[in-house]
């Protein structure tokens, strides 16, 4: 078993460098560039949460003082929904640089696997771009739920923020009580699917970056 864990190795490690090609490292680069990629997504996404939590806290605040003074709350509340939408801008923006990144990674992997000519190195090589690249699509498939709940969520935020311009009396805040637990509970739903995300990114980034460079920007996988 040793002995085959061995062979493997030394396969990658022949593979890496006959993706190298010419004394080049264009190969690992490429992918460091993509950890960093993912690296900036998660840091963006990271900073969405908190702007998430602080969106809630301050929603809150608005019902807590409806019966005394609701207008301090209320505009810190406008100033979270600005910063989040803010913040959900930027997730965006690093998601997108994100997918080019890998995008470049696996085409230039893709390009450089058939000027291999060793069919062993070939079909490993072969073997670990599938599975990097289905590791790295996974992203999508955890992001996209994310999306789905979080836009809604986010018009509800705008939502609540105009109605609540124009009537912030005691009444007013009561009658959009419902509303405001409606808010909450989908803010907790859109928490925990950041949260998983979050975790997904660490993951890819530790089985697709060399240990180095993705360990400055993302803690490794738990």
């Amino acid at each position: 078993m040793k002995t085959k864990y061995i062979i493997l190795n030394l396969l990658s490690i022949t593979a890496v460098a006959a993706f190298s090609g010419c004394g080049t490292t264009s190969g690992y680069k490429q992918a460091d560039k993509t950890g960093e990629g993912i690296a900036d997504f998660r840091e963006a996404i990271v900073n969405g949460q908190k702007a998430i939590n602080e969106t809630m806290k301050s929603l809150d605040q608005v019902a807590v003082s409806a019966t005394t003074d609701p207008r301090k709350a209320f505009e810190q509340y406008s100033r979270q929904v600005a910063n989040l939408d803010s913040a959900a801008s930027k997730a965006r923006k690093r998601g997108q640089e994100m997918k080019d990144q890998g995008k470049a990674y696996f085409a230039q992997w893709e390009k450089q696997l058939a000027e291999v000519k060793n069919p062993d190195i070939r079909n490993l090589a072969a073997q670990r771009k599938a599975k990097l690249q289905a590791t790295f699509d996974s992203i999508k498939q955890v992001a996209e739920p994310l999306k789905a709940q979080f836009d809604p969520w986010m018009s509800d935020l705008k939502d609540l923020q105009k109605y609540l311009s124009n009537d912030l009396t005691v009444a007013g805040v009561d009658a959009a009580k419902p509303l405001f637990t409606k808010t909450q509970n989908e803010g907790l739903e859109v928490q925990k699917l950041v949260d998983s995300l979050v975790a997904e990114l660490n993951t890819v980034a530790a089985t697709i970056t060399p240990a180095k460079a993705q360990s400055a920007k993302a803690p490794p996988a738990k």
